[in-house]
């Protein structure tokens, strides 16, 4: 197994759309809130502190099935940001404390990544949703607006979906109705691929996957190098065997004959950086837009926009810029 091999199954960046691109292609009660946790903060040493340190003590931490939550500030509109593969909240830290002073945020941390304990269900994304509307239920979140990377932009697509009135919005951050490289593949083919990823994963022992997610952040992830080792290790605490179920259902998945749906604003955040743009991958900013409106083009109401350098952890290589495009999303969105 190499690492490119597992870098295809990570990511939707520039580096890995080229094969695509190239060949025309039109993924409880609310309990006090405890003390921030040792693991989060042992990492966050250095010039990687301002990204990986939590902002503050969430208001409060609960679990609602499958999904673990944290609460952040108290404004009527509440935001709910989900990670993506093998990630945690840590992603979103500096995204939390710019935005809590003015919202109520509900950052999610999926089963099985950053040290938490995997599931036992066999159909992950429709465990996720149903838990996801029950926390809205339980928690008397009204119409909120949802922020995935990744995976978790996958599944932000896939709650806009099936429940449209129950969202304000949803952006998708490098998170796609299908995995681009497979875009034209037929479901039995893109379920082959998803089995024969999995498996990959699922083999990785805790060193092994160190290594990997070292070579990942450092080719695909993100262009600070400071946060290459950190971001690394928080991946690698993840269950293998876990990440492995969440990609063979994130591979297999292909989520655009209901994108007509989405009948709310949905804005897809693509991430380019022009110096990974090397032969024979060398797609211009413009050509791999073009791909990625070509995937979401049955959303009534979609944006794409290009965050240019980044790689695929946007809101970590360009925060400002990151920010201000959700700012002016929040603006445009019909809010309770």
């Amino acid at each position: 197994m190499t690492s490119s091999l597992l870098h295809f199954s990570r990511t939707y960046g520039v580096a890995l759309l080229g094969f695509a691109v190239g060949a025309g292609a039109a993924p409880l009660p609310v309990s006090p809130a405890a003390s921030l946790d040792p693991r989060e903060t042992q990492l966050a040493a250095g010039p990687a502190a301002a990204f990986l340190t939590p902002p503050s003590r969430p208001t409060a931490s609960f679990d609602v099935g499958m999904i673990h939550v944290d609460k952040y500030g108290s404004g009527k509109q509440a935001l709910v940001l989900i990670p993506g593969l093998a990630c945690g909240p840590w992603v979103w830290y500096k995204t939390i404390a710019t935005f809590s002073p003015h919202f109520t945020i509900y950052a999610v941390a999926l089963p099985g990544f950053d040290g938490r304990t995997a599931s036992d269900r066999s159909d992950l994304f429709t465990s996720f949703a149903q838990d996801f509307w029950t926390m809205l239920a339980e928690q008397k979140i009204t119409r909120p607006v949802v922020i995935g990377h990744s995976l978790g932009g996958t599944l932000a697509i896939a709650l806009a979906e099936e429940h449209p009135e129950r969202l304000a919005g949803i952006v998708a951050v490098d998170g796609l109705p299908v995995f681009p490289m497979l875009a034209n593949a037929a479901p039995e083919q893109r379920a082959t691929v998803a089995s024969q990823f999995s498996s990959m994963y699922a083999s990785l022992d805790s060193s092994q996957a160190l290594t990997q997610e070292e070579q990942y952040m450092s080719t695909i992830g993100t262009m600070r190098n400071e946060l290459v080792g950190p971001t690394a290790q928080l991946e690698a605490r993840s269950d293998m065997k876990a990440v492995a179920a969440w990609t063979k259902e994130n591979l297999a998945s292909d989520l655009r004959p209901q994108l007509v749906r989405i009948a709310i604003p949905f804005l897809e955040i693509m991430p380019y950086n022009p110096a990974d743009a090397r032969p024979p991958l060398n797609y211009s900013q413009e050509q791999t837009l073009a791909f990625y409106r070509s995937l979401v083009a049955g959303a009534p109401q979609v944006t794409v926009i290009a965050i240019a350098p980044s790689r695929h952890f946007v809101m970590l290589d360009q925060p400002v810029a990151f920010e201000k495009e959700i700012e002016s999303f929040l603006v445009s969105v019909n809010r309770p």
